[in-house]
């Protein structure tokens, strides 16, 4: 009997010190107040018991940075909860939990420590996947690497053309990294958005990748604040690009942050012919006087989509409501890259295809051609007096023949940008204009040169009004030519000419002569640094993009 009673005592004893090794975390040493918490359960919703848990900061290289970076760890409770010390402070960090035992594991990302105490999405178990890469063209076969960033999950060349990826969480990898043991140069991305599924391996297929760096130091764009939801130009060439490496419509090209986040981007012109190519890739920030921040471009995908998408770069909810790129050619509609679809009729004698500064752009003859845009009398574009608004274009002015020549506008009455004769003398002036009703012509000017590409902005900011050339601000004083005519908001946008006989009918219809790029009308008022930003990233040397 005393034998039972030790027996059942002893094994009460180990059983409880079994519970209590699964409830009680382990955290790593450190000194940080921080805490990430969380659980784990399995895929049935059940705690996930006795499972390692490892919050890894978001970009960690399990092979460099394996002796430079603290990491914490700790193994769930009965509950399947875990508490992480945050041991050093960075952007932001994921998780890796793993049950040995079942085999299963997952991934969370995305993790940001506010405060104190951050609670972790719940984490679901699943028994993983695999990846397999190939070595791209450019890679270090004896001595590179793959990883998943934020992971400890990564695997040699060792002189094989591929590299396989073991025990990765199912769900999307947002990107497998290369680097090289032998190299202190940045990791690039090698793939993104790979969907990993369970018991199965995935193939990443992107071949080739490139990193574009952004400089707004003085030795770049010379832009010091922050830029935001800003689409890059980003120009391919011969010197830059082989275009033999990608298909022929550029469709395998994609573009992502440099810790592979997926980016939108629109490609205007991909010439494999030519070997020319325009792409706008949408970046949420481009940070002032930076050097460091770079973007990644990868192609070589036989079997990729196209994912060019104009609406979701020059999006109406950043304030885009009309962008017309004007490389169409002959009588064809120049599209509108918003999700307005404000696409331009061109007259029946349409304006010229010609190399522009930015791919291909319209000339006009000065007196027949024109573009209408059908539908924005009452859209978007009908802003009110005394609004917020933009408006830009290239212009290229043939001669300087002291007549009157509309850029893009609504109207004689409503606003517009136009290259005109100034009175009362003689000088031909580029102008921004808003009409006031029965008070006259709002203008803010700058000199124009002949036959040079020259980009003009102008905005209307409630009362204040602002003229820009090549970037730089040249005039916020407002001049007034009066009139008692009433403000006509019933005129279609229109690019080249006026859609009817403005009220001082001296001037007609102001046909232009030259050519006209990249005209965009917004529902904002941009600074000095985004205008100078575009400038300096649109203009022929290109100043922003660095490869």
């Amino acid at each position: 009997m005393h034998k039972m009673l030790r027996g059942a005592a002893w094994m009460s004893t180990l059983l409880l010190f079994f519970a209590l090794r699964c409830a009680a975390p382990t955290s790593t040493g450190g000194s940080s107040s921080e805490t990430v918490i969380g659980r784990v359960v399995n895929r049935d919703g059940s705690p996930a018991c006795s499972t390692v848990v490892t919050l890894y900061p978001a970009g960690y290289d399990p092979v460099r940075d394996v002796a430079l970076v603290r990491l914490s760890s700790d193994t769930t409770d009965v509950t399947g909860a875990y508490r992480l010390k945050v041991l050093d402070s960075t952007a932001g960090y994921s998780i890796v939990a793993a049950k040995q035992k079942s085999g299963t594991n997952t991934l969370i990302t995305g993790i940001v420590v506010t405060g104190d105490t951050t609670r972790a999405p719940v984490a679901v178990l699943a028994v993983p996947g695999a990846i397999i890469a190939a070595v791209p063209d450019s890679a270090d076969a004896l001595s590179g690497y793959i990883y998943i960033p934020g992971t400890g999950i990564a695997a040699s060349f060792s002189g094989c053309r591929i590299a396989l990826l073991a025990n990765v969480p199912a769900g999307t990898i947002a990107s497998v990294d290369y680097a090289s043991r032998s190299s202190s140069a940045a990791a690039s991305v090698l793939a993104t958005g790979i969907e990993v599924t369970s018991r199965d391996t995935t193939i990443a297929q992107w071949r080739y990748a490139a990193r574009l760096h952004l400089n707004t130091t003085s030795s770049g764009a010379g832009v010091s604040g922050n830029v935001m939801n800003f689409p890059v130009l980003v120009r391919l060439t011969a010197s830059n690009f082989n275009f033999g490496q990608a298909k022929t419509d550029g469709s395998d090209i994609r573009f992502t942050t440099s810790n592979g986040v997926p980016l939108s981007y629109e490609i205007e012109r991909w010439n494999a012919g030519t070997q020319q190519a325009e792409i706008w890739v949408r970046v949420d920030t481009v940070y002032g006087n930076d050097s460091a921040q770079s973007l990644t471009m990868q192609w070589g995908n036989g079997n990729a989509a196209a994912q060019s998408n104009g609406p979701a770069v020059f999006d109406t909810a950043a304030g885009f409501q009309g962008v017309w790129h004007l490389g169409e050619t002959g009588g064809g509609a120049a599209k509108d890259a918003t999700a307005n679809h404000y696409d331009g009729t061109p007259s029946d004698t349409a304006p010229g295809s010609v190399a522009g500064t930015i791919g291909r752009c319209r000339s006009f003859n000065g007196s027949s051609n024109f573009i209408r845009m059908n539908g924005t009398a009452a859209g978007k574009l009908n802003f009110p007096e005394n609004g917020i608004y933009t408006m830009s274009a290239w212009a290229y002015a043939d001669s300087l023949d002291d007549g009157f020549h509309l850029v893009a506008g609504k109207g004689n009455e409503q606003y517009y940008l136009k290259l005109k004769q100034s009175v009362p003398t003689t000088t031909m002036r580029w102008e921004f204009v808003e009409y006031h009703d029965k008070a006259g012509w709002l203008i803010t000017n700058g000199s124009p040169t002949a036959r040079a590409w020259t980009y003009i902005v102008g905005i209307r900011k409630g009362t204040a009004q602002y003229f820009y050339m090549n970037g730089t601000l040249v005039d916020s004083t407002i001049s007034v030519t009066s009139s008692p005519a009433s403000r006509n908001t019933g005129n279609d946008a229109s690019i080249g000419k006026f859609l009817s006989m403005p009220a001082d009918s001296m001037e007609g219809l102001c046909a232009f002569l030259g050519m006209i790029d990249e005209v965009r009308i917004s529902n904002v008022a941009y600074d000095g640094d985004w205008i100078k930003l575009c400038y300096m990233n649109q203009k022929a040397q290109d100043a922003l993009v660095k490869w």
